[in-house]
């Protein structure tokens, strides 16, 4: 073989393994895996975002969306921080900062209700604020998608760990404004692909705040109540048991 045709070859070989390689990063797994295309990278990235991707490292909530997923992320462009004005603009200048970027942040439940929806639908979703209230997203006829009735979607991302929905205004939570009779029941999580895949809620906090919290994998989560283990679902441990560690 010609010094020429081994060098092609070499070359198209490293192209071949460089695609696959990005090909399986991309494809990791949500629930689990390595992947570099994750939600906090590619809101780092966009030079629109510069003011929601300070506020995620402000709360340290861009680690989290570095992990294992998947989320639902309404992402504020900066135009519409800018843009903030009157009693809209008072009212998130007092929120604590914490508040105001979980209620941008939304777990699996909420992520797969998200691209099940069709035109015409509304739903309303939880987010990591357990204290504030629902977002509402609505699905036009016409295809256009409004989150809070204010908040325009105009791109959405796939990622890795999630979808990245751009929006075109900042997302203001009524803070304690969650308020459950007492004896109505927490309503149960489960998956919209397999609904024997639920949530068992923890005695305190969400399951997606214990996501966020790292607590997904201790023992008292993998144990439960001895009726399975707590949040199943937003863990991703549906169709695979406890790990041994987690009968110590």
């Amino acid at each position: 073989m010609s010094r020429m045709r081994y060098m092609r070859v070499a070359a198209a070989a490293i192209v071949v393994f460089l695609a696959l390689h990005q090909q399986l990063m991309r494809g990791a797994s949500a629930q689990g895996g390595t992947c570099f295309d994750t939600l906090a990278s590619q809101i780092k990235s966009d030079e629109n975002l510069i003011y929601f991707s300070r506020a995620l490292a402000e709360t340290s909530l861009d680690d989290s969306l570095e992990g294992p997923g998947p989320y639902l992320v309404f992402a504020p462009d900066d135009a519409a921080f800018s843009n903030l004005r009157g009693s809209k603009a008072e009212d998130v200048l007092n929120l604590d900062l914490s508040k105001l970027v979980q209620y941008h942040i939304a777990g699996a439940s909420a992520y797969e209700r998200y691209l099940a929806m069709t035109p015409g639908s509304t739903i309303d979703i939880r987010t990591l604020c357990s204290d504030c209230n629902e977002v509402t997203i609505e699905t036009l006829p016409s295809g256009k998608v409004l989150v809070n009735e204010g908040a325009n979607v105009y791109e959405a991302v796939e990622t890795c760990n999630g979808l990245l929905v751009l929006i075109d205004n900042v997302l203001s939570p009524s803070i304690g404004s969650v308020s459950n009779p007492p004896d109505k029941e927490e309503d149960i999580e489960c998956s919209v692909d397999d609904p024997t895949c639920c949530d068992l809620p923890p005695p305190e906090f969400s399951c997606i705040q214990q996501k966020i919290w790292g607590k997904c994998d201790e023992a008292w989560m993998l144990m439960g109540n001895g009726n399975g283990g707590f949040c199943k679902y937003t863990c991703g441990r549906c169709g695979r048991g406890p790990s041994s560690g987690g009968n110590d």
